[in-house]
Order: structure tokens, then C-alpha cells, then sequence
């Protein structure tokens, strides 16, 4: 009985011993960055908005999400060959959207009129990574905090949002090593739809596909 006591007490030592020496060997640094997100089209499929009413109905889609870039700070906690990792990131997102009349046989016309919606984001993604030689893999959560809004979909009459200020999604990407220089490409999704915090008249103008985006991004740790 002793004996297994000595064994156990052998092992329990051994493990905060090991636990210990990597707490030491554990690095925290500060990482600062810089994205670009490229402009895109969604596929997405129009809505028919004002149904009941013949005279002011028209189609909905969203035609172009813009250009956006990133800039951030954080932390990283590397414990080789793991590492966690979180960020503030400011991102500004631009949208355009297409409002085409139709007739009462739903029937488009040839006028578009383009409306413009622009939020300033701060994300905070949280990741989990691993080092593979001079190449990391990391995924993890993404709140999303909405500073501000602007819109010019608030001219179009029953017009009305329910944009939360938090707003959750993930990210994974892939990174590059070269010395303290990353050189990354990460693919982020939001947990809501395009344009799902839209409403004309109490009708959702909730669109196919949920808000995604491929960043690519330069990082520098110290």
C-alpha cells in the first residue's frame, strides 16, 4: 500500500513539475495587424417587399459588400506548441443595396436605385492555435461590437432596424511564420444573414447567406 502511495505521490510531482517548466517556457506577447478584406458580390436572392400594396412594392438584394480593411492589437500567449490569442480590431463594412420597382405581376423594371449602409465594427476574435514549423492553424470565436451605423435605407418609407450591438461568429485561418513577422489568410462568418436586421413595414429583408468575409492579414508579434 505504501508503495502505491510513493507511486502516486511520484506522479503527482512529476506533473506539476512538467506543468511548472512549461509555465516557464511560456511567452506572452503583443500582436499588432493589419487586414484587407476584398470587395464581393453575394449570390444572394431578392426579397419582394410591399407585396400587398401593388403601387409601392419593390425587390430587394444585396449587390456589393466593399472593400473593407483591418487594424488591431492584443495579446498572444504562446506555450509551444500551442497558443491563445485575442485582438481589438476595427473594422469599417460597407454595403450596398439594389431597390428595383415592379409592377403588380411582379414583373422588375428597369430602374435601380442604390442605397448605401456603412457600420463601424469592433471584432474580438479569441483563438486557439497550434505551431507546425513555420506555419500556424487557429480557429476560435468572433464577437462583434457595433459602435456606430449609418444607412441610407432610412429614406424608404416604413423603414425601420433592429441591428444588436453584439453580434457573434467564428474565424479560422492559417498563418505563415517569418521571424516575428505572420503573414495570414482567415475566413470569418457571422452568426446572422445579410441584411436579417432590416425591416420595411414589420416584413424582414432577410437574405440568402450568412455574412462572411476572406481577410488577408499582416501580423507583427513582440
Amino acid at each position: 500500500l505504501n508503495k502505491m502511495k510513493n507511486i502516486r505521490n511520484y506522479f503527482i510531482i512529476a506533473c506539476f513539475s512538467l506543468i511548472s517548466l512549461n509555465a516557464l517556457q511560456a511567452q506572452v506577447s503583443m500582436v499588432y495587424s493589419l487586414g484587407i478584406s476584398p470587395q464581393q458580390a453575394p449570390q444572394g436572392h431578392y426579397v419582394f417587399v410591399n407585396r400587398s400594396s401593388p403601387d409601392s412594392e419593390f425587390t430587394f438584394n444585396l449587390s456589393q459588400v466593399k472593400a473593407s480593411y483591418f487594424v488591431g492589437a492584443g495579446i498572444r500567449y504562446t506555450m509551444a506548441p500551442f497558443f491563445l490569442m485575442t485582438e481589438a480590431q476595427y473594422n469599417k463594412r460597407s454595403y450596398v443595396y439594389d431597390v428595383v420597382p415592379t409592377s403588380s405581376s411582379f414583373i422588375r423594371s428597369e430602374e435601380t436605385i442604390e442605397f448605401n449602409e456603412s457600420m463601424h465594427v469592433i471584432n474580438v476574435p479569441v483563438s486557439v492555435g497550434v505551431e507546425l514549423g513555420i506555419i500556424e492553424v487557429f480557429s476560435g470565436f468572433l464577437p462583434q461590437f457595433i459602435v456606430a451605423h449609418q444607412t441610407d435605407l432610412d429614406q424608404l418609407t416604413g423603414y425601420s432596424d433592429d441591428l444588436k450591438t453584439l453580434r457573434l461568429g467564428w474565424q479560422t485561418g492559417i498563418a505563415a511564420k517569418v521571424n516575428k513577422l505572420r503573414i495570414g489568410l482567415n475566413y470569418k462568418m457571422d452568426a446572422n444573414n445579410y441584411a436579417d436586421h432590416i425591416s420595411i413595414n414589420e416584413q424582414q429583408l432577410k437574405l440568402t447567406g450568412r455574412s462572411s468575409r476572406v481577410i488577408g492579414s499582416l501580423s507583427f508579434v513582440f
